[in-house]
Parts: structure tokens; C-alpha cells; sequence
């Protein structure tokens, strides 16, 4: 989004002395990004869950404001509130349910199977949301790879196989496998860079 522009700027002051004009203005102007990042998909939120995030962020918001120094780190403030309060009840929702639905990954075959994954103490929401959504970006950047590269990413990153391992299987020399293994690092780069996860 573009920086607020110097008329548009909320009164820091007035904010943080509760004057209500202000804080309506201030809403006014920043409901839809707070409702747009409580809806992100990775969050799995249903409708009313959202909602509740949406006035959790308000409040946060209120109470918050005092700890901002410059209405130039606004926007900032406001997303990390966002982000912050979205992962507390995410974690909030795993506590409660003892498990978060639905997981999942794509087969082999490309189709999504859902995971029901049982929460553990070890277990963090969070990162295993980024580590899902990290799956699909590789997995949609492979498909759009030559087979030979392809075969060479699986076969030593997903399999697990040694240099030795591949060499022997392709029939080429080991300074082969490294050759074109970096050849095939190179080529899915910038793939990784400009493939996004569709909602």
C-alpha cells in the first residue's frame, strides 16, 4: 500500500489522549488492511473467527498506541499487531481443539490429502503453516522444470540420495551429478521468486 499521505495521517496525540473523532478516523482508514490480514488463508479462519480477531486487533491496537513513538512506523504497528494477534489465536484454537484442521500436502499424484495433525507441546502452528505453504511453492516451481531437473532435485533433496548414489543410478561420474545439480539450482531460483500461493 502506498505511504499515508500528510493530510491523511492520523493525529498521534489525539489517538493516544482517546479522543474518539480520532480513533473513528483512524479505524475508518485502517479496516480494511486489518480485515485483509485477519483473512489471509494460511490463518484457516471461518468467518466469525475473523471477526473476533478483527476487534482482538482493534483493542490490541488502543492499548498499544502509547509504546508508538512516530507516525511515520503506523503502518508497520499496525500490521505486526495484525500478524501477532492472528498467530495468538491460532495457537489459542490448537490449545482448545488439541489439533488443527485441515493440513495437508499434495500426493505425488498432484492431489491434496488432508493431515490431521495431532498438536503435541513441540508442535507450532505457525511454522508449520509457512513450512506447508513453502511445499507448495517448490512443488508448483518443479512442475514448471525440464524432467532431467526435475529428477535430479527429487532424487537428492527428497530422496535423501548421495552424489555416488545418483551418479550410479543415471550412469554419469559424480563431478556430473554436481554439475548438474547446480545447473538445476539455478534454473528453479528464480521460479521459487515468482511463483505464488493461490487462495
Amino acid at each position: 500500500m502506498n505511504k499515508l499521505l500528510e493530510a491523511d495521517r492520523p493525529d498521534l496525540e489525539a489517538l493516544k489522549n482517546g479522543v474518539e473523532k480520532a480513533w473513528a478516523r483512524f479505524f475508518l482508514q485502517f479496516d480494511r488492511e486489518i480485515r485483509a490480514i485477519a483473512a489471509w488463508p494460511k490463518w484457516r479462519f471461518d468467518v466469525h473467527t475473523r471477526e473476533d480477531v478483527v476487534q482482538i486487533i482493534k483493542l490490541a491496537i488502543i492499548k498499544s498506541i502509547k509504546n508508538l513513538k512516530s507516525e511515520q512506523a503506523l503502518r508497520a504497528f499496525v500490521r505486526k499487531i495484525c500478524v501477532h494477534r492472528c498467530i495468538d489465536m491460532l495457537r489459542k484454537r490448537l490449545r482448545e481443539q488439541g489439533r488443527l484442521l485441515p493440513l495437508g500436502h499434495y500426493s505425488d499424484d498432484g492431489v491434496w490429502e488432508d493431515v490431521d495433525v495431532v498438536a503435541g507441546d513441540e508442535f507450532d502452528p505457525v511454522s508449520t503453516l509457512l513450512r506447508a505453504e513453502r511445499v507448495i511453492i517448490v512443488r508448483a516451481a518443479l512442475a514448471r522444470m525440464d524432467a532431467p531437473c526435475q529428477q535430479m532435485i527429487r532424487q537428492f533433496y527428497v530422496e535423501n540420495r548421495s552424489y555416488r548414489e545418483i551418479a550410479e543410478s543415471e550412469g554419469i561420474s559424480i563431478n556430473t551429478v554436481g554439475s548438474r545439480l547446480s545447473r538445476c539450482l539455478n534454473k528453479i531460483r528464480p521460479l521459487l521468486k515468482n511463483t505464488e500461493i493461490s487462495s
